[in-house]
């Protein structure tokens, strides 16, 4: 009465490596087929990223997997830190229907993408890009009202997304807003100078919910002030 039943594994232990000392301590050596094994059953993944504040994962998951269309069982999400997440798909062919889209969006927030690759670690992995929304406060009607004009400002700042639909249907006209995904080591400016015509004029933006952004560490996440490292030259 009282006993359990532990459980077993089907690996034959006498046949992996004997533990070995470095340095005075446990150490082991992995056998290069063990590790390259590791890798492949990841070699069709991608590491995307996105701001899961107050995001329910599984509704990210819902969302993605009817965009995709992929089919029963071939993708897989594996939720890391700092807003990563290793998708795991079944092909070759299946990368490559996600990457033939310019951009898959959550919320109208875009997923950015990039190869999965051994020993990602989402602590170590700066990011200096956000998508964010960018209002244009005083930008002329005439501006917005046609849309390749307002794309072309908004193209100043980064990767276009899209236009806000209530710009789109001129529900208010104290300002315009565009979706930009922004790499933030390069925003060095607060305006636009825009030329067209007779006019010339420098044209202000402000972004909604910026994110915390560290200028010594060029990554998203924190500010200066936060900052740990003491200097520049730690942060290299």
């Amino acid at each position: 009465m009282g006993k359990k039943q532990l459980p077993t594994t089907f690996i034959d232990l006498s046949k992996l490596p004997n533990p070995t000392v470095k340095e005075g301590k446990t150490a082991v050596v992995i056998p290069d087929d063990f590790y390259n094994e590791g890798c492949k059953l990841w070699r069709f993944s991608f590491i995307g990223r996105l701001d899961l504040k107050g995001i329910n994962f599984q509704d990210v998951k819902n969302s993605f997997e009817q965009q995709w269309k992929l089919g029963q069982g071939r993708v897989q999400f594996v939720p890391m830190n700092r807003g990563f997440i290793i998708i795991k798909l079944h092909s070759q062919e299946d990368k490559d229907k996600l990457l033939n889209v310019e951009a898959w969006l959550f919320d109208q927030q875009k997923l950015n993408l990039m190869e999965w690759f051994p020993g990602f670690d989402a602590y170590k992995h700066n990011t200096s890009h956000a998508t964010v929304w960018v209002k244009f406060p005083g930008l002329h009607v005439e501006f917005w009202i046609f849309l390749k004009t307002l794309l072309s400002i908004g193209k100043t700042l980064g990767t276009l997304i899209v236009v806000d639909k209530r710009t789109l249907a001129h529900e208010y006209g104290h300002f315009a807003s565009v979706l930009v995904d922004i790499n933030f080591v390069e925003l060095n400016t607060n305006a636009i100078h825009v030329t067209v015509g007779g006019l010339d004029f420098w044209q202000k933006f402000e972004i909604q919910k910026k994110p915390k952004f560290c200028s010594k560490c060029k990554m998203i996440g924190h500010t200066d002030s936060e900052c740990w490292k003491k200097n520049e030259e730690q942060c290299e």
